[in-house]
């Protein structure tokens, strides 16, 4: 096909689907991003909805109209997911996404991205895993750090904190990355960055920022006989970095005491890690801001 004849018409309805089959009316109308493939014989139409900070599909038995709603693939911050729609408590900081879908084999992924240096414009590519629903559509996909791992990381060895699927500021805030001055409204909260300028290749990404009640989480690990962690930060700050298997913090599984004047130090502590496959989420409690560069599990 070189072109279309006739005009385009996609019809976007249906009701969403969230993980544990609840569904609910959400207006996810289209506003731009879009892509169409074959699914099982059916189109599918990708696209990133009004919100802009999610992308979503409709299907059709033709590609020129009749798309029926199908529901949310993936969210910047994971709302939508149990019935969250908080833009300013979101699991991480929105801004716009656009991306993709791909068989791989048997398994299906959607592509995307979320926004570095507090701005739309710099992007960090990321991609999930999708399980499908019954009907042949997709489950919306949770946030992850594992990408294409195709299973949860291995729970030791060294990890970049720019693999980071959720961060906010003190008391679970986030908030969109775009609109009027959006650097200097966020100026308290920790955002992805690099040293030097936003580039394509040989980014040395890391999380900056960190002030008092800033939570960096990362999904999932399969744990095995862990008892250690480090953590790899420089900036100002004077505290500690709390580590917790659940992100109210719980269950903090190592407390690693930061003290840094610019330098940057790697600083460890025992932990007490259960074996299985969880989260883990870094809290910096204390004075300054700490910028996070990577962690290892031993």
């Amino acid at each position: 096909m070189t072109s279309p004849t006739g005009g385009i018409r996609v019809r976007s309805t249906g009701r969403h689907r969230t993980p544990k089959g609840k569904p609910g009316a959400f207006p996810h109308a289209f506003f731009e991003a879009s892509s169409i493939r074959k699914v099982d014989g059916k189109y599918c139409f990708v696209y990133s909805s009004q919100h802009n900070h999610d992308l979503c599909y409709a299907m059709s038995d033709r590609p020129d109209g009749d798309f029926q709603y199908g529901g949310v693939l993936v969210d910047l911050g994971d709302l939508y997911l149990d019935g969250n729609e908080d833009e300013n408590h979101a699991r991480n900081y929105l801004g716009n996404t656009h991306g993709g879908l791909l068989n791989i084999g048997d398994d299906w992924y959607i592509f995307y991205h979320h926004q570095t240096n507090r701005s739309s414009y710099a992007r960090q590519a990321c991609a999930e895993k999708l399980e499908r629903t019954p009907d042949g559509g997709f489950w919306q996909a949770e946030l992850t750090s594992c990408g294409l791992n195709g299973g949860p990381l291995n729970g030791k060895g060294m990890y970049e904190a720019r693999i980071a699927c959720n961060l906010w500021a003190k008391n679970h805030e986030t908030g969109r990355v775009d609109g009027k001055r959006p650097k200097k409204r966020l100026e308290a909260h920790p955002y992805f960055t690099q040293t030097g300028k936003d580039r394509e290749g040989n980014g040395d990404q890391y999380i900056a920022n960190m002030r008092d009640g800033a939570t960096a989480g990362f999904k999932y690990f399969d744990f095995r006989n862990n008892n250690g962690i480090s953590v790899t930060v420089c900036g100002i700050a004077s505290g500690e970095m709390l580590v917790s298997v659940d992100e109210n913090f719980r269950e903090v599984v190592a407390g690693i005491p930061v003290n840094v004047d610019g330098k940057q130090v790697t600083l460890s502590a025992r932990s007490s890690i259960s074996d299985g496959v969880k989260p883990l989420y870094f809290m910096f409690r204390g004075t300054g801001a700490v910028d996070f560069i990577a962690f290892e599990l031993k």
